[in-house]
């Protein structure tokens, strides 16, 4: 016998006629209820029944009497500066939405405001224009912090991934929904649940931003547990009302991360649709069901040659699901549709195509006028039905009754967006000390012994000192820098006066020269406190500084500031004007000075001219454009400006140690519209410096410097300016700038820890087997610098676990590792096969024993049946001298089935937190109906009756042993 699940059927022939779905007979297991509507069918009590009843009541009253301009106005997803304006003053609101201004807009992006009457202001002038008092929805980003890049910022979700930690990653979420909904946020486009099993897919992290990065790994059990965890924070389980809660928006659906080439949005190239089904849905059910996912974020790429944002299977999974939130296209998804994947044949085709499948909201594909009026036609020729277009708006408008929009649209007074995020500056401490990895560690390098006689620690590297936070943290991936800690930094904060530190960066951090954050601690204000320099506001851009006399006063501040679509806080107007004043001081770097660049990085309309010691050293002028490196830039401009002094910056001498008296004058005309996608904020500013060594003598520098230490710290890696979004690599390697530096440090002869830092996985097995001890930080947050310090001198013992495959080198590729068995039967002739560091591996300073192994479920101590969880149970002991933890993992081997099966499968794992000595019997719960059921031959879901063996491992390689392992039977 066996258990059926969900029908799906394809047609005898080579041709795919359309998937049938079906819908699951199976009582839901219980965790399916979790969710607190009930969407699944769950027994639910009469509150719940009443509650859903009245909601669809309401909003059935609201959307039947709505025109179909009112309709098409509530699936716009709204520019913020199309209705804020350059005056900030909502003056642009009416014509925005002209001639209908009183039927509001649906939902509204890139908002960010800098505090929370901002946001109030514009819905009660929402709410004031509207002739039925709907609510805007506020969307936004937050995948490992607010996109408002003046919150918390946390470590990327591959990183989180790492910690293999589901309460701490779940306490991530709860403090970045906090931080939304303090400035009005409701619905946040996270969490990607999308697999990277592609390393050189820039995504694997997070937007030009990160892909790889803001994925959760290779895995789709780790991804599940992980993106319920951190979706189960971000909504408060499903408390969407709650002024503390957020929607989550999972994305992107479905199957992005197997895209050809490790090409961002390019065709699905994974081993087909069943392996979708099994393995690229799971997370996004589990989101649904568990998490309280309200909102899907369709997906760019193709599926099966059908564009995502069309493809019948993946809205009728959501059917078939019961999910019933609001879908919304991915940004300028629809036009894609024509542009690129040429499946329609004009706008009214692209939006018909989208709608009639099940799509909801445009995200910046058409104008409003050009969205309403083709809509209305579309309606009027019955192209689309209007039930259709109402049903679509029901969906939306459900989940703002959800969110109690309708009963209290308003942030609370009482709330401080910035109390919170100096709350939470601890949990960006812990999470990134939970992510790091050890991959290496010979003859016990790790933890530093200061009593064993070093003297010198030189610091190497582009990540030695300066702030890496990935993508979506703002136009250098390294905002806010106010609250940052470089390793440097981290470093210092442990050496007595007898140790001394070098820190030299020796490279860039990619192919051409780019601009770093000064970091905060280089800054002293007038007083002399560090931290910041003294900041005087002026109301006018023209002012004189000499003699007007300021706003207000502020210190201490850095002069890194994105004031979003509002004036600073405390002026009335965009035009404005800022002086900063200080010290800036220089790290001892080991040689007497390093040539470099100094300058302000503006957007446009601003000017800026920075003065040290008195006198004017670098002008960035005011333009249309302005003058960041704040995108991942193509090959071909690379090559062509791999030399070339990064934009408006000033040739410096830095003199190691030396404090300058520093002064930033910043001029700011709000003279244009901001455009979507372009540029979403009325100013920004950067100071910035490099020393990476004009000269092309950084190698040199860095050998001098570390010449007669005892210790290397080699701080390499990946910035934002190569890993993210559209960084698509073809390799694994460090770039060859920083090839050649780590060459140079590794033939001192010197024992050197590499600290890795990056959005994905390094092929470098050469440096893996050279290094005395490897720490993989990936991008570790705000926190980043002091965590990996806490791990190099033991005040914390890393116990993180790779979430992706590691490759020996790139030809390898694929290298997940849940593979068949034909896939590895046999080796390459030239290189090895197998990954360097599996999935799920990882070290620790201290040891573990395992003891116990057993499994039960409510059938039985060796048999289970659908609708069972299993519980796997182990006594695990710390048998070393220091605390630390263990990742218990359990694999389901291959076994005989209908299909071919891989050769082991992560089903469960717990990460367990010992002091030396300690023992701890230990938990591990399997779903069954979630995780062991397959696809058959005839495509249906069945759960197979017959044995099914479980191994604890300690990772997911080939070399695993399997020994301890446990048997249990499906009945």
């Amino acid at each position: 016998m066996v258990r059926r699940l969900i029908l799906v059927c394809f047609a005898a022939c080579a041709s795919v006629r359309a998937l049938q779905y079906s819908y699951d007979s199976r009582p839901p297991a219980a965790s399916d209820c979790a969710t607190p509507d009930n969407v699944l069918g769950c027994t639910v009590n009469e509150e719940d029944l009443q509650r859903r009843e009245e909601r669809d009541a309401f909003v059935d009253a609201l959307v039947s009497g709505m025109s179909v301009e009112e309709l098409a106005h509530q699936l716009h997803l709204m520019f913020a500066d199309n209705v804020v304006g350059p005056k900030s003053e909502l003056e642009l609101y009416d014509s925005a939405l002209a001639p209908h201004s009183n039927y509001t807009f649906g939902t509204i992006h890139d908002f960010y405001p800098t505090d929370k009457s901002q946001y109030n202001d514009l819905q009660a002038l929402n709410l004031n224009r509207s002739a039925k008092s709907i609510p805007f929805m506020q969307a936004a980003e937050c995948l490992h912090g607010v996109g408002s890049f003046k919150q918390s910022m946390f470590p990327v979700p591959l990183a989180m991934a790492a910690s293999w930690d589901t309460d701490v990653v779940y306490s991530v979420g709860r403090a970045i929904g906090a931080e939304a909904s303090s400035i009005g946020i409701h619905a946040c486009f996270a969490p990607v649940l999308d697999l990277g099993k592609d390393p050189r897919w820039g995504r694997t992290q997070g937007e030009s931003l990160d892909f790889l990065p803001i994925a959760w790994g290779e895995d789709h059990v780790l991804t599940s547990h992980m993106g319920v965890a951190f979706a189960g924070g971000l909504s408060k389980n499903g408390s969407w009302s709650d002024h503390d809660a957020v929607v989550p928006v999972m994305k992107h659906f479905a199957a992005h991360g197997s895209p050809r080439g490790g090409i961002n949005a390019a065709p699905f190239m994974g081993r087909g649709m069943r392996q979708v089904m099994q393995e690229m849905f799971v997370p996004f059910k589990a989101a649904i069901d568990l998490g309280g996912v309200h909102g899907v974020m369709m997906a760019y790429h193709e599926l099966d040659e059908i564009p995502a944002h069309v493809h019948p299977m993946l809205y009728a999974a959501l059917d078939e699901w019961g999910f019933n939130g609001f879908i919304t296209a991915d940004d300028t998804g629809m036009a894609m549709l024509y542009k690129r994947h040429t499946v329609t044949t004009s706008d009214a085709d692209t939006m018909q195509q989208y709608l009639n499948a099940g799509g909801m909201i445009q995200y910046y594909d058409f104008s409003l006028a050009t969205w309403r009026d083709t809509i209305v036609d579309l309606v009027a020729n019955g192209t689309i039905p209007l039930h259709v277009l109402q049903e679509r708006v029901h969906r939306v408008i459900g989940v703002k009754y959800d969110l109690g929009l309708f009963e209290d649209p308003f942030v609370p007074e009482e709330t401080d967006s910035t109390a919170l995020v100096e709350q939470h500056v601890p949990l960006t401490l812990e999470m990134a000390q939970k992510s790091l990895v050890l991959l290496e560690n010979r003859n016990g390098t790790l933890p530093v012994s200061l009593s064993s006689g070093i003297k010198k620690i030189a610091l190497v590297g582009p990540f030695a000192d300066t702030l890496n936070y990935g993508g979506y943290s703002g136009p250098w991936g390294m905002g806010p820098n106010d609250r940052g800690i470089t390793l440097r930094q981290g470093i210092l904060s442990y050496l007595p006066d007898s140790v001394s530190l070098v820190s030299t960066w020796g490279a860039e951090s990619w192919l051409y020269h780019s601009q770093y954050a000064v970091p905060a601690y280089a800054y002293t204000d007038l007083s002399g406190t560090p931290g910041g320099l003294t900041a005087s506001y002026f109301a006018d851009p023209s002012a004189n500084f000499t003699s007007a006399t300021p706003a207000f006063t502020t210190s201490p501040q850095t002069p890194n500031r994105d004031w979003g679509l509002y004036p600073p806080l405390g002026l009335a107007s965009n035009n404005f004007s800022v002086v900063w004043e200080g010290a800036l001081t220089v790290p001892e770097l080991g040689v007497p000075s390093v040539a470099g660049w100094l300058g302000a990085a503006v957007s446009p309309n601003i000017s800026a001219e920075v003065f040290v010691d008195g006198s004017s050293v670098a002008r960035s002028p005011a333009t249309p454009v302005g003058n960041t490196l704040s995108n991942i830039e193509s090959w071909v401009w690379v090559q062509d400006n791999a030399t070339a002094a990064p934009p408006d910056g000033a040739e410096f001498e830095f003199e190691s140690g030396r404090t300058y008296a520093l002064r930033v004058e910043l001029r700011v005309w709000n003279l244009a519209q901001k455009i979507e996608n372009v540029n979403s904020v009325n100013a920004h500013v950067e100071l910035w410096w490099n020393l990476a060594g004009r000269e092309g003598d950084g190698v040199q520098q860095a050998v001098q410097a570390a010449e007669g230490a005892d210790l290397i710290v080699l701080a390499v890696g990946a910035n934002w300016n190569s890993d993210g979004e559209s960084g698509d690599r073809a390799t694994l390697s460090l770039s060859p700038n920083q090839t050649a530096l780590a060459d140079a440090m590794f033939n001192l002869g010197i024992p050197v820890v590499m600290v890795l830092q990056g959005g994905r996985p390094f092929a470098i097995a050469e440096y893996y087997e050279r290094s005395a001890a490897v720490l993989n930080a990936f991008f570790p947050g705000q926190s980043g610098g002091q965590a990996i310090a806490d791990a190099l001198f033991g005040t914390t013992n890393p116990g993180g676990r790779v979430p992706l495959s590691i490759p020996a080198n790139e030809q390898q590729l694929p290298i997940d590792y849940n593979i068949k068995y034909t896939a590895r039967a046999k080796n390459y002739t030239d290189v090895y096969s197998y990954a360097q560091y599996p999935f799920g591996y990882g070290l620790s300073y201290t040891t573990f024993t395992r003891a116990e192994f057993n499994a039960s479920s409510a059938s039985g101590s060796n048999t289970f049946s659908p609708g069972d969880t299993i519980s796997f149970r182990a006594d695990v002991t710390n048998t070393g001298t220091m605390a630390g933890s263990d990742v218990l993992q359990v694999y389901l081997l291959v076994r005989r089935s209908t299909i071919v099966r891989p050769q082991k499968q992560l089903v469960a794992f717990t990460r367990v937190y010992l002091d030396a000595g300690e023992t701890r019997t230990v938990e591990m719960q399997l779903e069954v109906d979630r995780y062991l059921p397959i696809v058959d031959r005839a495509w249906k879901w069945v759960l197979e009756e017959g044995d099914y063996t479980f191994a604890l491992l300690d990772h997911g390689g080939y070399d695993a042993d399997t020994s301890t392992n446990v048997t249990m039977t499906c009945v």
